[in-house]
């Protein structure tokens, strides 16, 4: 407006003209104003897709996998710290690499600590199934087929039932 009011000191402008202006540069401001918003949204749209998309991508390990490291994780309480040997090997077993081996027992240790009597079944379960393993072994006179390190002082407690229900 105050653009139109100066040039109509060099020639003169109507007051209906400038109006006229300045409803044409609001329709223009506003039409931008439109597609700005448009493609801002579009925009968002896609990257919002990839983003889903990217997330969606996620899955869990096959049972079996889960179970090879759960059975190795348990039959290691006492040292739930794979050697960098156990790790490459419990990645061939399950078909994994050794960074998601190493993730997953990072994971497992920190739930394990802030749910240990959650953990309580599982763990019973593991133990015994060890103990049938073990029979088998000596029975047998083979080696067990986990991957092996030497279980060191100062671990994991290996969690007990007792009739009260307490873990010690």
């Amino acid at each position: 407006m105050n653009l139109l009011r100066e040039q109509s000191r060099t020639r003169p402008i109507s007051p209906k003209e400038i109006e006229r202006m300045v409803s044409i540069i609001h329709r223009k401001f506003s039409s931008i104003q439109m597609q700005l918003k448009q493609s801002t949204c579009e925009a968002v749209m896609i990257l919002r897709s990839r983003f889903l998309d990217a997330r969606r991508k996620r899955r869990n390990f096959n049972k079996q996998a889960t179970e090879i490291l759960n059975e190795y994780f348990y039959s290691h309480l006492s040292n739930p710290y794979p050697s960098e040997e156990a790790k490459e090997e419990l990645a061939k077993k399950c078909g994994i690499t050794v960074s998601q081996v190493s993730n997953w027992f990072g994971n497992k240790r920190i739930r394990y600590k802030k749910n240990i009597g959650k953990f309580q079944e599982e763990a019973n379960m593991y133990a015994a199934r060890t103990a049938v393993n073990a029979t088998s072994v000596s029975a047998h006179g083979s080696q067990a087929n986990s991957p092996s390190t030497p279980n060191s002082a100062g671990g994991y407690p290996s969690p007990c039932y007792q009739p009260d229900r307490r873990i010690q």
